[in-house]
């Protein structure tokens, strides 16, 4: 009964989209993936940066500079478009311009009232048909180019002792793109903060189109709203492009910004004088020189798989207890570990070369062979003496993780100070006093790719200097090194105010995150996994023909994120595959006429590296350390690589054992009815596969 309840819910929600000009999830007409004309697949590419007007929207700073912003009271219409630009050394980039402000705004807004954002896209992408393939993550025209894009179906193959897998089909980066409101509680459907089917085109696109939505004007445009509760919680979230496949280097090329939800406290601490600042950190492709030439997000990876592209030692897999308080950990002996991308047994779990450079409000950091790079050289912020000020900072990082770290120097001496947290992911955080106080010294805190921590800073004491540190990230012996980065100077100016003891701006934490959690009523076990395409490739079946070796790149990943176990059978026949939009959703949540259901996901890490879980429309608290009256409310985390087993001695590599873990207990709402994803937030395993839908019925 309950199939044919969410058949027939499928197919009301399907009339009713059809009716507005949307398709359902199985009948996508979704031309930019694999189904474009050859002549348009042959011309688009957004490596050369061609500009469509004649001066550069895309400003790169030079030094730290506050960001614009789009506020006002009430309902805000934030009229944007995306813009190219040429940005240092000749970087292709991409930003959001408002008005006159030549980079990206912050939006910022109070809580129940509605965001309105009409967004046009002139992207121009008029490259010559040599580029169709080149690395699009070095953002350099002229380059070899690599493997042609042949138009191969995947379906899964055979499913020997493990589920079957389906090979991820490479796509062309051609400039289509998108916007997600990142952590909002608002709708997926269309017109709102929808990213499966949503498409903006390039202004020349020669390509066929997908039908418009209500909401398009034109193929290059979109007039989307977004309604924030008036109990929605109040801090910094962000809008960046969410398209499929271009997610990676649009990111990387700048088309991102922050926005700010503010409540009552926020009107307290400006009436206290304490101000605040957006700090917008993103990544680039790593220089040369100090990193190695030509690094690029994944080579490392690649070249370990052209190293270790065959694995023939099995491991059987049992249930392992892991050390007091965090429990089992279940490993599913049906998932290929054999196969899986995979580290010497003398590589440092540190990771391979650095693939990434770091940004902070546009200006570029700066990276020395020694650490930290000399004063003369940082980005430098100047602070009022006495002032405290409420800094917001983003990772709208492609790749990046990032480890916050306050230095303060003075009469001579370096010591860390403390972080004092008010908010993460944009929710206050549990604590009765209001701020939750870390020693980064001995407990670091991670911020994800797309996480955000809201921290209270005071101006340095005359003569002394505050520094703002990212300290180093050992990401697992398969990812790309993460090493620490000295982000920003502070230094104070005036005679300054005696320290001030805070517990006058500080606020218990709002209702939301107060609020008792029900019972899970569902529980699912999600997996991250990494085979070499070579691997997937041979694994795979093919609707068409089958990919010839110099129709891919063997040495590449595909990236999987697959639901292994529920308790209500939903995985009772699991496929490995990558994500694709035209597919059913993997998961389906069923309301069942109530307003609302909470599930416990264990999501699990089989890989070498870290990987960020991510769930679009809603929070998540993460109780993995089962104390759930103090669980972090939270919409990215960062899920720990598993542990390495014993070396096999013919090929001296190590095999992934017990897979990392978290456990997450989310709550879906009314809200959420529709069709929405959830993936890993690093930019290039999302747009290689790891993301999957999920569908909230009635």
């Amino acid at each position: 009964m309950r199939i044919v309840s969410v058949l027939f819910w499928i197919a009301l929600v399907g009339f009713i989209q059809s009716l507005l000009g949307v398709v359902s999830w199985d009948a996508i007409d979704e031309p930019a993936l694999g189904q474009r004309s050859k002549a348009a697949r042959l011309r688009l590419s957004l490596i050369p940066p061609v500009l469509a007007t004649e001066t550069n929207p895309c400003s790169t700073p030079t030094n730290y500079q506050r960001l614009p912003e789009v506020s006002g009271e009430g309902n805000i219409v934030a009229p944007m478009s995306i813009e190219q630009g040429v940005a240092d050394n000749g970087r292709a980039s991409l930003c959001f311009v408002y008005q006159q402000a030549t980079v990206n705004p912050v939006i910022r807004l109070q809580r129940g009232y509605q965001l309105s954002l009409p967004l046009t896209s002139r992207i121009r992408n008029d490259a010559d048909s040599g580029t169709v393939n080149c690395a699009i993550q070095t953002f350099v025209a002229g380059g070899e180019c690599a493997q042609p894009e042949a138009g191969f179906i995947a379906r899964p193959g055979q499913d020997d002792p493990y589920y079957p897998i389906e090979s991820m089909v490479p796509e062309l980066a051609d400039g289509t793109t998108n916007v997600h409101t990142h952590g909002f509680f608002v709708s997926p459907l269309p017109c709102h903060d929808e990213v499966i089917r949503t498409t903006l085109y390039p202004v020349n696109w020669g390509g066929p189109i997908s039908k418009l939505l209500p909401c398009q004007p034109a193929p290059n445009s979109i007039h989307s709203t977004f309604d924030i509760p008036s109990d929605h919680p109040a801090g910094a979230y962000w809008y960046h492009a969410h398209r499929h496949m271009q997610e990676e280097p649009q990111l990387m090329m700048g088309e991102s910004g922050p926005i700010i939800i503010e409540s009552e406290a926020d009107q307290h601490r400006k009436s206290l004088g304490v101000t605040d600042d957006v700090l917008m950190i993103r990544d680039i492709p790593a220089a040369s020189g100090m990193m190695q030439a030509q690094a690029s997000p994944g080579s490392h990876r690649r070249q370990m798989n052209a190293l270790h592209s065959q694995m023939d030692a099995l491991h059987r897999m049992t249930q392992v207890a892991l050390p007091a308080n965090e429990g089992p950990v279940f490993i599913d002996p049906r998932i290929d570990r054999a196969n899986e991308v995979a580290c010497r047994s003398d590589d440092p779990d540190t990771g391979g070369p650095p693939a990434t450079q770091l940004t902070l409000n546009g200006a570029v950091v700066p990276e020395t062979e020694q650490f930290p790079p000399g004063d003369d050289r940082l980005l430098t912020k100047t602070m009022n003496a006495g002032e405290r000020q409420v800094w917001r900072v983003v990772n709208g990082s492609a790749d990046t993780t990032i480890s916050p770290q306050l230095v303060l120097l003075e009469n001579g001496q370096t010591r860390v100070l403390p972080l004092v947290i008010i908010a993460r992911d944009g929710v206050p955080v549990h604590t009765a006093g209001g701020a939750q106080i870390r020693d980064t010294g001995k407990d670091p805190l991670l911020v994800p790719t797309a996480g955000r921590v809201e921290i209270l800073v005071h101006a340095p004491p005359p003569g002394a200097t505050l520094y703002l540190d990212s300290q180093q990230v050992t990401p697992g012996c398969a990812g790309d090194a993460i090493p620490a980065r000295r982000l920003l100077r502070v230094v104070s100016t005036g005679v300054g105010a005696s320290p001030s003891d805070d517990g006058d701006i500080l606020f218990e934490a709002q209702d939301f995150t107060r609020k008792p959690q029900p019972a899970p009523e569902v529980h699912r076990v999600m997996a991250f996994t990494e085979f070499p395409r070579q691997f997937t490739v041979e694994k795979s079946g093919w609707s068409g023909s089958r990919p010839g070796p110099a129709d891919f790149d063997p040495n590449a990943t595909d990236f999987f994120l697959t639901m292994i176990q529920s308790s209500d059978g939903q995985a009772a026949h699991p496929v490995i595959h990558p994500f694709h939009p035209t597919s059913p959703p993997d998961v389906v949540v069923y309301l069942d006429e109530r307003d609302s259901v909470t599930e416990e996901w264990t999501v699990q890490n089989y890989t070498l590296e870290i990987h960020t879980f991510h769930m679009h429309q809603t929070h998540f608290r993460d109780i993995t350390n089962g104390d759930n009256d103090n669980a972090p409310v939270l919409d990215t985390i960062v899920v720990p690589p598993a542990t390495r087993g014993p070396s096999p001695s013919d090929l001296g590599m190590d095999v992934p054992m017990t897979p990392g873990q978290v456990i997450l207990q989310m709550t879906f709402t009314r809200t959420d009815i529709g069709q929405f994803v959830f993936h890993c937030h690093i930019g290039e395993h999302t747009d290689n596969g790891m993301m999957q839908k999920i569908a909230v019925v009635p």
